[in-house]
């Protein structure tokens, strides 16, 4: 789990990454209205855009998405459940 206060050392906080992935699925699946409330499968993601995601947010923040959560969960409990230094977990 990441601590609350931010992600890995306090570079980037649990909200920042939040802001981020959704900004990501809203770019990628090109859906201005995602939020932080919606689910990751029910807005139009799948496995490839799962990876994808993963991929951009190990690149850019050190951190990965548990698959289990943020398929089954609201995309801002999928960033809470995130695990610093993990490439596509699962």
């Amino acid at each position: 789990m990441m601590p609350a206060s931010g992600v890995g050392a306090g570079e980037a906080t649990r909200e920042d990454v939040e802001k981020a992935v959704v900004e990501w699925l809203r770019s990628e699946l090109g859906d201005p209205e995602i939020t932080g409330s919606d689910n990751f499968l029910d807005v139009g993601g799948h496995s490839l855009t799962f990876l994808r995601l993963n991929g951009y947010l190990g690149a850019t923040y050190g951190v990965s998405l548990d698959q289990r959560t943020t398929y089954d969960d609201e995309l801002a409990a999928a960033v809470a459940a995130m695990r610093p230094g993990e490439q596509n977990a699962t």
